[in-house]
């Protein structure tokens, strides 16, 4: 079963790094999960506050088939099944934009920077 934690998770995951290597896309799935304070009821009230995640303000259809890798993902991330690639960030964006929080870089995943 597919609980509403999971699917906004693996909608966060597939827009925001679907095109990224799996430690990138575990990543922002563990970023998600940390900002929602590793509360599964959280997660979605997260991904749609104002402002968290720019796919929101601009949202695609997915159908299932294509869903299905980042729904099997967020499952891992929500068990704690995956090891956290963020290495404890809260924070991320494209390497193309400035750092607008002043916050020290934590890592960097192929086209992200994590803070």
């Amino acid at each position: 079963m597919i609980s509403a934690a999971m699917m906004c998770m693996a909608l966060t995951i597939a827009h925001e790094a679907g095109s990224e290597p799996v430690s990138g896309q575990v990543a922002v799935g563990y970023v998600l999960y940390r900002r929602a304070n590793f509360d599964r009821n959280k997660v979605c009230l997260e991904v749609y506050r104002p402002y968290q995640f720019e796919w929101t303000t601009k949202p695609k259809d997915y159908d299932m088939q294509k869903l299905r890798p980042y729904l099997d993902l967020a499952e891992k991330i929500l068990n704690k099944q995956i090891k956290d690639t963020s290495r404890g960030s809260t924070h991320f964006h494209s390497v193309a934009l400035p750092n607008q929080w002043g916050k020290p870089i934590k890592v960097v995943i192929n086209n992200h920077i994590f803070y």
